[in-house]
C-alpha cells in the first residue's frame, strides 16, 4: 500500500526501527559523508524512510525507535549473547547519536528504554497501541519482528518497496506463518547474535519443518523418532556392508519409530 493515508477507521501508530534502518542504510546506500568528512548514509537513510512515511502515509501517531549503549535484559538471559559478533565500522556507530540527534529535530518522537533493544521496545509499544484500540504499522527490514503480525499490526519493510505485510504477506515473503517465525528461528539459530540452534540446521530446513509439522513443539515430538530412525537406518546399512543380515530387533525399532510418525501425521491431519 503507498499513497494515502490507509483506509481504516482507527488511528494508527507508526513505529520505525530506528537502529535497523540506520543500519541497513548504512550499507545499501554506499559511503555518503558531510562537508566535515562525518559519515552520514545511514542518518540519510533513516531521515529519507521516515519523511517518505509522513509525506505519503500521513500517520497520526509516529515513533521512532533505537538501541542504548550498554547490556540488555537478553546479556542477563544469555551471557554469551553477541559474543562472536565483530566490532560494527567506526563510520556507523558514530551515526546512531547523530540520527537520533535528527529525530529531536524534525520533532520525531524518540523511543529508548535502558536495557532494552529497539525491537523490545517497538513490541511493548504495539501491544499497548492495540489495548488501546490503535492500528499498528512496524517499519523494519528485521524478521525477527515478523512475529508480531497479526490482526491490527501489520509490518512495512522498506527493503521491499515499502511491501505492507499481514499475515498472508509474511508467509509469503518468509514462508511460514507469522505465529511459526519464533519457532524457525528457535531452530536456526542467529549466528549474528550467537543465540545457538540446532546443529546441521539452517533457515530453509527450519522453514520446512515447521511448515510440514506446524510447530517446533510438534518437531520436537518427532526428534526422538526421527533419531531412532536415522540409527536404525546406520545399523542396518552396517549389517549389510558386512554381508549379514539386519537384526531383527532393529528391523522391529524401525517399523516402530515409522509406524509412530505416521501416527502422528494423521493426527495432525485430523487436526488440520
Amino acid at each position: 500500500m503507498s499513497g494515502a493515508r490507509d483506509n481504516r477507521s482507527r488511528a494508527t501508530v507508526y513505529l520505525v526501527d530506528g537502529t535497523y534502518t540506520v543500519f541497513r542504510s548504512f550499507f545499501a546506500i554506499g559511503r555518503l559523508t558531510a562537508p566535515d568528512g562525518t559519515p552520514t548514509s545511514g542518518v540519510l537513510g533513516l531521515v529519507n524512510t521516515v519523511r517518505k512515511i509522513v509525506r505519503e502515509r500521513r500517520p497520526e501517531h509516529l515513533g521512532v525507535a533505537f538501541d542504548l549503549e550498554g547490556p540488555t535484559h537478553r546479556d542477563d538471559l544469555f551471557a554469551a549473547y553477541k559474543a562472536n559478533r565483530p566490532e560494527p565500522p567506526a563510520e556507523l556507530v558514530q551515526q546512531f547519536p547523530i540520527a537520533r540527534e535528527a529525530c529531536r529535530v524534525l520533532g520525531w518522537p524518540e523511543l529508548t528504554a535502558e536495557g532494552y533493544e529497539a525491537d523490545d521496545v517497538i513490541a511493548t509499544l504495539a501491544k499497548q497501541a492495540v489495548e488501546r484500540g490503535l492500528d499498528v504499522v512496524i517499519v523494519t527490514s528485521d524478521k525477527d519482528l515478523y512475529q508480531l503480525v497479526g490482526g491490527p499490526v501489520r509490518v512495512l519493510n522498506p527493503a521491499k518497496d515499502d511491501r505492507m505485510l499481514d499475515p498472508e504477506g509474511v508467509e509469503e515473503l518468509f514462508g511460514v506463518r507469522p505465529e511459526q517465525v519464533v519457532d524457525v528461528l528457535a531452530l536456526m539459530g542467529d549466528k549474528t547474535d550467537n543465540v545457538p540452534g540446532v546443529p546441521g540446521i539452517g533457515e530453509k530446513t527450519a522453514k520446512a519443518m515447521v511448515r510440514r509439522y506446524g510447530s517446533l513443539d510438534e518437531v520436537r515430538r518427532r526428534a526422538r523418532l526421527f533419531a531412532e530412525l536415522w540409527q536404525a537406518k546406520e545399523e542396518i546399512e552396517a549389517a549389510v556392508a558386512g554381508g549379514g543380515e539386519p537384526p531383527a530387533s532393529v528391523l522391529e525399532r524401525l517399523s516402530a519409530a515409522a509406524a509412530s510418525l505416521a501416527a502422528m501425521d494423521r493426527e495432525r491431519g485430523g487436526e488440520e
